[in-house]
């Protein structure tokens, strides 16, 4: 069967200033973090020394932060970085290829942004002594104008991260499809796509589909929604899984996703699954997810696991140090405000805490231990990132205590039911996946 392959996980590191030294729990966190030779993160923010322009969008707040944090990921542990996510081109290729650069001066291993498509979709490769493992990282949330670019034969390719683009089918009964024509008629709403219609730019659907602008409606007496995930980009990375098979033991996916199923945070978008399960019959060992900062479902699917999403493992989301005038137009603040008055005026407009919201500071990192492959094990360190500790040691990871780790199995045991996926708690304070 080969030698055993063990792995860890974090969910979002949203890091934007330094560790304090030697933080009560770290090292509790860190031994745990380490049982893995195969220890994967998430890289939420820019690394830039305030130099670049920042982009008209954002990730939902532009986020920079200085190289130095990098440092303390690494010392925890931490082997492969995830860089494929919606904040990468908050402060557009400069803002991306200075992070790059200070990935390549550590000589740290990173998928899923690049100067070009290839580049960023390409898996990043560690030998380590139980073999060797290949690391796809992906997102399906971006702004358009952060998708690497093709590289041409006459023309380079664009800097950007490597996607996953899906289209959203909405279906509304016979009665509200016409409703739907009626009002845009009367508007003018879709006076573009008409007028594309008309003069063979654009072929109206074939199967029936109402074009309202960029949405797409379809008859149906079950009204509601569905996701599918782009066909031509699954085939790109599916390729890039089975290509990686070929160089390497274990393949690791990791899919960056902010999409909603609902209004509950924590359903699992439709092209979310789909995606999972293909990567999966493609070769990959285990998907892990992220995105929407707080814990999704478990899946076993195939003997393998996917994490829909890890929630946060750093959260440092309102120390941001800079931000710019957009921002402020945002909030309707003027430009002189500060970073921490316009967080503040932010947060006074949010009615469940917003960013602060409890959910979005439980977590867990998982050790998946695996031979060949069989998982031979999934055990998961249940962690806090300390909501109502002081300034300096809030937004970090921890030990979970007793009632915190209670929430983190019901939260867990109640998402993840529908997939059938059962949890214990052993007496050590860890769950336990049943396998």
């Amino acid at each position: 069967m080969g030698a055993m392959m063990k792995f860890t996980a974090s969910g979002d590191a949203l890091i934007m200033r330094n560790f304090p030294g030697g933080y009560e729990g770290y090292q509790e966190v860190k031994e745990f973090l380490n049982l893995g030779e195969a220890r994967i993160t998430n890289l939420e923010t820019t690394l830039t020394d305030r130099s670049c322009f920042p982009s008209t969008f954002s990730g939902g707040t532009w986020l920079t932060a200085p190289e130095s944090v990098l440092d303390d990921l690494v010392e925890l542990g931490f082997n492969l970085y995830s860089v494929a996510n919606n904040h990468m081109l908050d402060y557009s290729y400069g803002g991306l290829l200075q992070t790059l650069e200070a990935m390549k001066k550590r000589g740290l291993h990173y998928a899923g942004a690049g100067e070009n498509l290839a580049r960023a979709s390409e898996p990043a490769i560690v030998d380590l002594p139980s073999g060797r493992v290949a690391f796809i990282a992906v997102t399906s949330t971006f702004d358009d104008t952060a998708r690497a670019g093709i590289q041409g034969p006459y023309l380079p390719g664009r800097p950007g991260v490597n996607f996953l683009r899906h289209k959203e089918i909405f279906y509304v009964n016979s009665s509200h499809m016409q409703q739907l024509k009626e009002i845009a008629d009367a508007t003018d709403l879709n006076v573009k796509n008409k007028r594309r219609f008309k003069t063979g730019y654009k072929l109206q659907a074939a199967d029936g589909t109402f074009e309202l602008k960029d949405l797409q409606f379809k008859e149906s007496e079950t009204e509601g929604k569905e996701t599918k995930a782009n066909g031509k980009d699954l085939e790109r990375i599916k390729r890039e899984i089975l290509n990686a098979k070929q160089l390497a033991d274990y393949v690791v996916v990791m899919i960056h996703s902010h999409e909603m199923k609902t209004d509950r945070m924590e359903d699992v978008p439709d092209f979310v699954a789909e995606s999972a399960h293909e990567f999966i019959d493609a070769g990959a060992c285990m998907v892990l997810g992220g995105g929407t900062h707080q814990l999704k479902a478990v899946e076993i699917y195939q003997g393998k696991p996917i994490f829909y999403s890890l929630g946060n493992f750093v959260y440092q989301n309102e120390f941001v140090g800079i931000l710019p005038p957009e921002f402020m137009d945002k909030y309707h603040l003027s430009y002189d405000t500060t970073a921490m008055e316009a967080l503040a005026a932010r947060r006074s407009h949010a009615k469940n805490k917003g960013m602060q919201s409890r959910e979005n500071y439980l977590s867990v990192i998982p050790y998946v231990e695996m031979e060949g492959d069989c998982v031979k094990e999934i055990r998961l360190m249940p962690i806090s990132l300390g909501p109502d500790k002081g300034k300096s040691f809030r937004a970090i990871p921890y030990p979970a205590d007793e009632e915190e780790k209670q929430e983190i199995f019901r939260v867990l045991t109640d998402l993840s039911a529908e997939y059938g996926t059962r949890f214990e708690m052993d007496s050590e304070g860890m769950i336990r996946i049943l396998i």
